[in-house]
């Protein structure tokens, strides 16, 4: 891969867990020349079927592995929902490297999906505090240092098709993901006279973690065995198979890159064709 991010500095949220979407971006922008930073949470752990939280020695896992490729790596643990939290995190990126130029809000839950009779207000809650009000948060604390250096940057928001496709039981999700399309394009607005694009990605059926939980928790309530609950799936995605982490990574990165400078305030679906079907 060439050096296109060459000297770049990134900050990716929620990179954590090594079957997430987090470490692949990392790794696909370290690939790419870009020195990495990588938080999250790294709290005990939680009652999350799908294991929300990344421990820290999956976090360090990750920041060696991208120092294995030649590049220079944090691995900081940082509470996307805390203001302050974020700003210490930027602070020992402005100590370490001096700059930050891009940043990808990718830290995300799904927490007690429900039908909205039956959710508790707590999960509906947490969702958008982490989900939408995280990005938020992030974006407050590293358009400073960004904007700073006269350089211009990228920001790239993980949202979800269920933003705009949702689903039955999804709703603090969706909503909260919708959240962050609606705010990806008022910032791209804000921002793009100090040379910053802000675009969000969609992604669809990735084979994460979380999406196997999902299967999982669908064929427990209708019944179905988890395979033909995945084979259901993939037949409605003409591209014949689920997405991989890569996948985005791969679209995240271009997006950073100088070919998209001339893209902003957009939100791109990355589907296999789900969302057509």
């Amino acid at each position: 891969m060439t050096n296109k991010l060459q000297d770049k500095v990134a900050l990716v949220t929620g990179a954590g867990r090594s079957n997430g979407i987090g470490a692949p971006i990392a790794r696909q922008l370290a690939g790419a020349g870009a020195h990495v930073v990588v938080t999250d949470l790294c709290a005990a752990p939680t009652d999350l079927p799908h294991g929300g939280n990344a421990a820290w020695e999956e976090l360090t896992a990750v920041s060696q592995e991208i120092v294995s490729l030649g590049v220079q790596s944090l691995a900081l643990k940082a509470d996307v929902t805390s203001l302050a939290e974020m700003e210490t995190a930027v602070g020992q990126i402005q100590e370490k490297f001096g700059r930050l130029d891009i940043l990808v809000n990718n830290a995300g839950v799904i927490i007690g999906p429900a039908p909205v009779l039956h959710m508790a207000e707590a999960s509906w809650r947490k969702t958008l505090e982490i989900n939408a009000t995280g990005v938020f948060l992030a974006c407050k604390a590293a358009l400073p240092l960004m904007m700073a250096g006269g350089r211009g940057g990228r920001i790239i928001n993980i949202s979800s098709i269920a933003a705009v496709r949702p689903r039955p039981f999804m709703s603090a999700y969706a909503g909260s993901k919708a959240a962050v399309i609606a705010l990806t394009q008022s910032l791209a607005q804000e921002v793009g006279d100090s040379g910053i694009t802000v675009n969000a990605v969609l992604p669809g059926d990735i084979d994460t973690s979380m999406k196997q939980w999902g299967m999982m928790l669908e064929a427990a309530v209708t019944g179905q065995p988890q395979e033909d609950v995945v084979s259901n799936l993939v037949e409605r995605i003409p591209i014949g198979r689920l997405g991989v982490p890569e996948d985005v990574a791969k679209l995240v990165a271009f997006l950073t890159s100088d070919e998209a400078e001339f893209i902003t305030g957009q939100a791109h679906n990355l589907t296999g064709g789900r969302e057509l079907t």
